[in-house]
């Protein structure tokens, strides 16, 4: 059997690794759990389970599977236990070393910040060194070439005539802690890979490697020296420099092996012979580009065998906008840069504020920017996150002068200030009043100060990294609990990685070896910035199935037949990184290091490798002036000009948008067929609360039937989470009902595992990621609500989820109602009380009764301001008629706040003349409404005074 075997670019590499295997292990009946497979990362190793799998069909025992990577860190472990060193670490270990080996180095830059630039420069060089198996000795020259003088800043001659003791010093630093880099666990596992039999391992294939480290290299030709290794490569050296070298220095000939026949089985004809059909599109920006896509896509039927290749990450968010819609299953998985997220902003934003401040006082401009952000304006502090909103753009049109104040066109602003302006929190109230949201004075102040130390005071007395930490942990959780970007109902995957991705890197803060050291608050602030800025969030999904969507590195080893790349320009793919100018690239060529060609054959080789294999080919480049197509496209045209022996080939579709334009709103009006259908018509508290908000809604909803569909971006979970709840509440507390409910630790086993089966069924599978983040959440809310109800005085449970179907006489006519309660409740004092829950915003109760009285006239609009919502005074109406001898109440029950807001908050002995006069209310709005619902000359209108409603209104595009 040979030991080293090349496939060529057109055949599918995983499908012939299964094959090899087949042929030489499971059917000469030989244990492939013996059997180890090395890749260069962890994706192929998944396709590589799933065929093999699909040819053994029947359970096995998996051979061992190892990203290049763990491997090395397998082979240390062998030796040697320990722990991986964060970059930061290294770097103050660095800059403590250079203070004391060589303080010139120093010189301008002597505390750690200042120095971390550097210390990052000397960390990515000593890293390279111990990658490449540099040797001390080689490191001389550079010394002895420093001493005389290379033509950079003395301070640099320095550093390289040093860099040797430093890089010894730090190696002997890491050894003594057992933390080590990733370039000191590659040269450790080198020393040691020859002391190492893998006797655990009958073979260890090593495949689809294309450039190898020295440290690599070395490893791999021991293990291939004792046998145990077999190298599976793809491509053919006379093409490929990188392989020649291979080839040289494993004695070997890197061309396409003569494959059995068996290998290839049906698929050996199209791998070999099949030409991929290649289009290449051009567009004007982003957006053109993931539109292009998104038409690609609706074209191809088997998406499973379809991967769009991203080199630019920063287009992701805006190419899954486009197509989340029409595609069912998609994975990503490529790393989406930090600095790019609104966190990273809100950030930049924080500490500018604090950068800027001048004792006590905060520059404005700095202020207006913390306090605009979308996730500072969208913190729920009370009722509702509109409180926060209206709050922070009142507090701007003051500052602004658009309302006057003290402190209106101030440069700096003192946050206590705005604090105590109580012409602030009057004017406030009053536009809350109209988006039919009432709160007080007192709570609105409450408001703003809670905001000030979340978003201002909580940084002003940072001094360590670990007193940051801790804020910054108090901080993010605040935003989870708190803001509604990232409220349960809107939850996405995006969010989550990125909240995700900052604890990570607070926890890396926080468990510094000098977090408890004194910094500059600045210092502090910059250091987490830059750390923050250089991070990726990784996406998670299901990799072996549908779409793919990946980064040029993740396509390592990976085949499919329908190939789309985006951002084919020059300077994106290949990308290429110019030498910083700290180390002289005559140093990086003095020790075999410039890596600028290899880099480039490296990108060239992992792209026509990517589609040499497909039926399909698609390439997306920008098309403007300071643009220009990748060298890979230009390749391929010039390839394909020769072999036709014209330049008329492969012509470029070009994007384009077509634009229509919107008719004017229209009114609709009533037709013989809709007032049949109205006449008959059973109402519920929400459909007459939708028709009071907007009666065009109303048709659209009652009388069309026209439902959103289920898979939209707009907070598609919300009902989903609200559904669960009270299924879950329906399903634990029935049996309670005639009873007195007792939460005891059994009942609470009960609850908590049907809660758990019931997450499982309905949120696991369609959240994936995020549904773990979610589970706490809500596993956290409910139990606080189990603890607030041991504390209720409940007597009885009345009913669970009790159906209402009843009619409702209105002057002339009676009209049928229907609707479920979710709760009802016997008290200790004998009262009755209608429980809603409510596990999103609230619905605004009534008025209180005064201002009910003093509505001047019925109409649409002032039931819509006055009543606000039917749900909970139907309730009533109908139950209090069921219980005529008994104080009857209603009320809200939040599950977020865990609190109960009632409709009648007065005395009890005022009852009977609350409930009279409630009641005469009620069924007058409820005449005024249904009147103008049955009224043949009243159109159904579009009702857009409140912005609010109409952004969330799933008709927005009907109405218009």
């Amino acid at each position: 059997m040979d030991r080293i075997i090349t496939y060529s670019f057109e055949e599918n590499f995983i499908e012939n690794v299964v094959s090899f295997v087949e042929e030489n292990y499971i059917k000469q009946n030989k244990d492939i759990s013996k059997l180890a497979f090395v890749f260069g990362g962890k994706r192929p190793s998944l396709f590589l389970k799933k065929e093999l799998a699909k040819r053994i069909k029947g359970s096995f025992f998996s051979p061992k599977f190892f990203s290049i990577d763990e491997f090395i860190e397998y082979i240390l472990s062998k030796k040697n236990s320990f722990t991986k060193i964060s970059d930061l670490e290294s770097c103050f270990i660095i800059y403590n070393l250079a203070k004391d080996i060589a303080p010139d180095i120093l010189n301008g830059k002597e505390n750690f910040p200042q120095f971390l630039p550097w210390a990052y420069e000397v960390l990515s060089f000593i890293e390279l060194l111990d990658l490449e198996d540099v040797k001390s000795d080689i490191l001389k020259q550079v010394q002895h070439s420093a001493k005389i003088g290379y033509d950079v800043p003395e301070n640099i001659n320095t550093l390289l005539q040093n860099v040797s003791l430093i890089r010894d010093k730090y190696h002997n630093i890491l050894k003594n802690n057992k933390n080590y880099s990733r370039g000191l666990i590659y040269n450790l596992s080198a020393q040691y890979v020859n002391d190492i039999d893998f006797n655990e391992f009958d073979e260890i294939l090593f495949c689809n490697f294309f450039y190898l480290h020295k440290t690599e290299e070395k490893i791999l030709k021991n293990i291939y020296n004792k046998n145990k290794a077999i190298l599976l490569f793809q491509g053919d050296e006379d093409e490929w420099p990188i392989l020649k070298n291979i080839s040289k220095n494993f004695l070997c000939k890197m061309t396409q092996s003569v494959i059995p026949e068996c290998f290839y089985r049906e698929s050996k004809k199209r791998f070999l012979n099949a030409k991929y059909t290649l289009k290449i599109y051009a567009g004007f920006g982003v957006h053109s580009q993931v539109a292009l896509t998104g038409e690609i896509l609706k074209k191809i039927k088997n998406m499973d065998k379809t991967v769009i290749m991203l080199p630019k990450a920063d287009n992701l968010i805006p190419l899954l906008s486009e197509i989340s819609s029409h595609i069912d299953e998609f994975n990503v998985s490529l790393g989406y840069p930090l600095s790019r997220s609104s966190l990273y902003s809100l950030f930049k934003y924080l500490f500018q504020a604090q950068n800027t401040k001048k004792k006590d006082k905060y520059y404005t401009k700095d202020y207006l920017k913390v306090l605009n952000h979308p996730f500072s304006k969208s913190l729920k502090l009370v009722c509702d996150s509109s409180v926060t909103r209206v709050l922070v753009h009142k507090i701007e049109e003051f500052i602004l002068g658009i309302e006057e104040s003290l402190f209106s066109g101030s440069v700096f602003i003192d946050p206590k200030e705005i604090e105590n302006f109580e012409k602030l929190y009057d004017i406030t109230a009053n536009t809350l009043i109209k988006m039919n949201i009432e709160i007080s004075a007192e709570e609105l102040k409450n408001t703003l100060k809670e905001l000030h130390n979340i978003l201002f005071y909580s940084w002003e007395d940072i001094k360590t990294f670990y007193n940051f930490s801790l804020n910054l942990e108090r901080f993010l959780n605040v935003l989870i609990e708190t803001c509604s970007f990232l409220s349960i109902g809107s939850w996405n995957d995006f969010q989550l990685k990125i909240i995700e991705q900052t604890f990570v890197i607070n926890e890396e803060l926080k468990n510094l070896s000098f977090s408890k050291e004194l910094f500059l608050k600045d210092e502090i602030f910059k250091i987490f910035e830059e750390r923050l800025a250089s991070d990726l969030i990784s996406f998670t999904g299901s990799p072996v199935k549908g779409l793919q969507i990946l980064g040029l590195f993740e396509t390592r080893s990976l085949n499919f037949e329908n190939v789309i790349v985006m951002d084919m320009n020059e300077g994106v793919l290949p990308k290429l990184k110019n030498y910083e100018p700290l180390i002289p690239r005559e140093i990086m060529l003095m020790l075999n290091l410039d890596r600028y060609e290899k880099e480039e054959e490296i990108q060239r080789y992992q792209f026509m490798r990517l589609i040499s294999s497909a039926k399909n080919v698609h390439l997306i480049y920008d098309e403007g002036k300071d643009k220009e197509k990748s060298r890979f496209i230009e390749e391929l045209i010039w390839n394909n000009q020769k072999a036709s022996n014209s330049l008329d080939v492969l012509p470029v579709s070009r994007a384009n948008f077509n634009v229509e334009i919107l008719p004017e709103k229209t009114d609709i009006k009533k037709s013989k067929d809709v007032l049949n259908l109205l006449k008959d018509f059973e109402y519920s508290p929400t459909s007459l609360n939708t028709y009071v908000n907007c009666p065009l809604r109303f048709y659209y909803a009652y009388v069309l039937r026209l439902k959103e569909k289920e898979d939209l971006l707009d907070e598609p979970e919300g009902a989903d989470i609200g559904n669960f709840v009270h299924n879950l509440f329906e399903n634990t507390f029935k049996g309670f009902i005639g009873k007195k409910p007792y939460i005891d630790e059994k009942f609470k086993i009960h609850f908590f595992s049907e809660f758990d089966n019931d997450f499982k069924e309905k949120f696991e599978k369609r959240m994936k990621s995020d549904a773990f983040l979610l589970k706490e959440i809500l596993f956290f809310r409910l139990n606080k609500f189990l603890a607030y109800e041991t504390r209720r005085d409940v007597k009885e449970i009345i009913g669970i989820e009790q159906q209402f179907r009843e009619k409702i006489k209105l002057n002339d006519n009676s009209y049928m109602f229907n609707c479920r309660i979710d709760r009802i409740d016997k008290l200790e004092d004998g009262s009755i009380l209608i429980i809603d829950y409510k596990t999103g915003s609230e619905i605004s109760k009534p008025k209180t009764i005064d201002k009910l009285e003093s509505m001047k006239e019925f109409t649409r609009t002032s039931i819509k301001d006055s009543i606000k919502s039917f749900q909970l005074p139907i309730y009533f109406y109908l139950v209090e008629k069921l219980h005529s001898d008994a104080v009857v109440n209603a009320a809200f029950y939040s599950l977020r706040t865990i609190s109960l807001n009632y409709l009648y908050d007065k005395d009890k002995t005022d009852y009977p003349e609350y409930r009279s006069k409630f009641t005469n209310l009620l069924i007058k709005s409820l005449d005024c409404v249904i009147s103008e619902i049955s009224n043949p000359e009243s159109p159904f209108k579009a009702d857009d005074s409140n912005t609010r409603y109409c952004e969330h209104c799933p008709y927005f595009y009907l109405c218009r």
